[in-house]
């Protein structure tokens, strides 16, 4: 099941908002906003409160103008008290998280600048199944050869905290694509170590063949 996120924010950052759920829509997070998701007839309050219960993830789009709304304080302060929910707070404006999620760190972000990229040192930090499961979904679409040992060479420093599942869902999609598997600097250096790690968790055939196209550029 797709992951849920809950988008918090203030009018005034209603355009990084949309472009927030964009993202994260196009990463495959179903995500609730409230200007768009709530209809004139709904008991908006009831409806929010709904939807935190629900989240797995509660992002806040921090500025002054959100720290001026009380509405948008209390939505972050029931999200700390909702157990299991990943926060994570950007900053738009360098404004630091207050109150009932001051103990999490924020990241900075710029309103246009919203992108994948500069979100996932948040995912990592404060959802990393989710981190994990974003860039095993974008080597297994990779659609060049320097973008998949980009997307490799970010996703390495991570493989110690990776479960088994989820290393076996990197080389199946590695052995799927051949953008990723072709690629020199992910056949040559990335692929190999992890095969030696966790090839024996792999089918027989994908073992086989992540080896023999490896020795290709030994």
């Amino acid at each position: 099941m797709a992951p849920y996120a809950f988008l918090s924010y203030q009018t005034a950052d209603k355009k990084a908002a949309g472009r927030l759920k964009g993202v994260l829509t196009r990463a495959g997070v179903k995500t609730f906003l409230a200007h768009e998701d709530i209809t004139v007839s709904e008991e908006w309050r009831l409806k929010i409160l709904e939807e935190i219960a629900k989240a797995d993830i509660f992002i806040c789009l921090l500025s002054e103008s959100y720290m001026n709304s009380a509405w948008c304080v209390q939505e972050s302060g029931i999200a700390a008290f909702r157990p299991g929910i990943a926060i994570i707070p950007l900053s738009l404006d360098s404004t630091t998280p207050k109150g009932f999620i001051s103990h999490v760190q924020s990241v900075r972000v710029g309103a246009d600048e919203i992108s994948l990229d500069t979100l996932m040192p948040a995912f990592v930090k404060y959802d990393f199944p989710l981190a994990v499961k974003i860039l095993t979904d974008q080597l297994a679409r990779a659609g060049t050869f320097r973008f998949a040992e980009a997307k490799f060479e970010e996703v390495m420093p991570l493989i110690p905290r990776m479960s088994n599942s989820q290393v076996v869902a990197l080389l199946e999609g590695a052995a799927a694509n051949g953008q990723v598997h072709h690629a020199t600097l992910c056949a040559r250096e990335y692929i190999p170590p992890i095969l030696k790690s966790h090839g024996r968790l792999l089918k027989r055939e994908t073992r086989a063949f992540l080896k023999q196209v490896c020795a290709q550029y030994a």
